[in-house]
This record gives structure tokens, C-alpha cells and sequence, in this order.
């Protein structure tokens, strides 16, 4: 399942449903402008899409796609509780294959930062139960509140499923080597050369660009040059520096150089953050 990071799944229904006494099968049918999320709170369900069986118990969830027909062979086992969402995706106003990446937001956010897509697994578990069912009650409570906050309450709770899901994905090594270039450049006050880098974590420079580009969808040069330009909007924020004492604090081989690199992170150059900012 694909979504837009800028477009809202807009909720169509929501619903908790029980088979006490294992009666009921999951019904054929085509949907052709619906999506469907299911996730089993208890219990065991059978569904078929494109000749593809699942069987999902408690924890499971599992996204039906639009215009797929979909249907049940057995029915459900007693005591089988589930939770359904239907759903609407608009087409993309601009196609792109970049991967959104879960992180914290800047403090200057350029618009091609949400240009990304979010690519749901098909099927998971959710080892904490409980924190699935809180969220599904939540998005059915907004009820009152309106169509557009119970999507937005479906979103919040893809986006969980999204993270849960890659950080399942995660080797324990490979979290490690980020988490340690992430500590070093958090300690350094002035940009990181490779061989320092290398130097620090006792290991090849390629290997670890290769393992940090994995986890975090970003290059090591790509990720220092934001934490150094979040210190310069904050250098620019709390003092009367100029561009080029700034740059020079940093490590930047040049004021040119530096407001190149400003521009391609914040999306704006130093020059217009300061006439603009407070």
C-alpha cells in the first residue's frame, strides 16, 4: 500500500465488528474506489485477494487495495473480533519514489521534504495489541469531530504502523553505526571530514555510508549538512553573527559554499532567512 506523505487516506467507514459463534465468512466483492484495512483483535480470519491467501490471528493486520476483488473460503473462528477501515487515495499530484523517512522535523521545512511517498507493508503484526486497539478507538471517537479528523487520526495510525514496521527491519549492528555517527556529529561543533569519521568508528567509510543510506534513507554529507544548518538558524535566531562568521564557526570552506548548502536544505538562502525570521 502506497500513500502520498501530502494527502490524507480519506476515511469512507470505520467499524468493530464480533463473530461470537464463528458464522460469518469475510464476503466476496470488488471495491473499486476503496481501500480496506482490517486488523484482528482476536480470533482467526481467512481472506483471499488476487488468489493470494492470509490468515490472520490476533495482532495481524492486512491492506485490501481498490479494485482487487477479495472474498472468504472459511468462516471465522468463534470470538473473532476485528476492526475495518474503508478508504479513499487520491492519485499523486506529483509522482515520486522517494521514501518518506520518519524523523524530526527541521526547523525550516522545504516543500520537497513532503514529496515523498509512504510504502505500507501489506501485511504485518503488531506485537503491542494494545496500542493498535487504542488507536482504532480513537479514529472511530472522532466520529463527532468530522471526516477530516478521523483521517487524520488514520493516518497518525499508518504512520505508526509505517515505523513499527521499519524499525522491525533494523539489524541491531547497523542501528548501532548510525547511532554512533549521529552522536559524533552531535559533539563536534565544526563539519566531520570522512577519514575522522572512519577514524572514530574504527571502520571502512564506505561500509558505514553504505549501512546509514540504508537505515536512514540519507547520505552521511546530506544528514551533517542539516545538523550544521539547524546550528546556523540557531546561531542566526540567538546572536547578531553575519553569514560569513557563521560559516567560518561551522567549518565551511567558504561563506559561498555555506549559503549554497542553506539554500539546498531550508530551501531559502541565509540572506532571506535573516530579512524574514522575528
Amino acid at each position: 500500500m502506497v500513500l502520498q506523505a501530502y494527502q490524507l487516506p480519506l476515511l469512507n467507514e470505520v467499524g468493530y465488528l464480533e463473530d461470537k459463534n464463528g458464522e460469518l465468512i469475510h464476503p466476496r466483492r470488488l471495491l473499486e474506489g476503496l481501500h480496506v484495512f482490517i486488523f484482528v483483535e482476536s480470533g482467526v480470519i481467512e481472506v483471499v485477494e488476487d488468489h493470494i491467501h492470509y490468515v490472520l490471528k490476533a495482532g495481524d493486520y492486512l491492506f485490501l487495495h481498490k479494485g482487487i476483488k477479495h472474498w472468504g473460503t472459511t468462516t471465522y473462528q468463534p470470538n473473532t473480533r476485528w476492526y475495518y477501515i474503508h478508504f479513499f487515495t487520491h492519485d499523486p499530484i506529483a509522482k515520486s519514489h522517494d521514501e518518506y523517512q520518519l524523523c524530526a522535523a527541521p526547523s525550516i521545512i522545504p516543500k520537497e521534504l513532503y514529496d515523498k511517498q509512504i510504502t505500507l507493508a501489506k501485511s504485518g503484526h503488531v506485537a503491542q495489541s494494545i496500542d493498535m486497539i487504542t488507536r482504532l478507538n480513537q479514529v472511530i471517537k472522532k466520529q463527532d469531530d468530522g471526516p477530516l479528523a478521523q483521517s487524520l487520526e488514520s493516518y497518525q495510525m499508518f504512520l505508526f504502523l509505517y515505523n513499527q514496521a521499519k524499525k522491525a527491519r533494523r539489524k541491531p549492528r547497523h542501528q548501532q553505526i548510525v547511532d554512533d555517527i549521529i552522536d559524533l556529529f552531535q559533539k563536534k561543533q565544526q563539519k566531520c571530514s570522512s577519514q575522522e569519521i572512519a577514524n572514530c568508528l574504527h571502520l571502512d567509510y564506505a561500509y558505514i555510508s553504505t549501512i546509514f543510506k540504508k537505515v536512514t534513507g540519507k547520505t552521511i554529507r546530506q544528514f551533517q549538512n542539516e545538523i550544521m544548518i539547524e546550528r546556523a538558524i540557531t546561531a542566526f535566531t540567538y546572536s547578531n553573527a553575519n553569514i560569513a562568521e557563521v560559516s567560518d564557526q561551522l567549518g565551511f570552506p567558504n561563506p559561498y559554499y555555506f549559503s549554497r548548502v542553506f539554500k539546498k536544505v531550508t530551501g531559502i538562502s541565509p540572506s532571506q532567512y535573516i530579512k524574514q525570521r522575528y
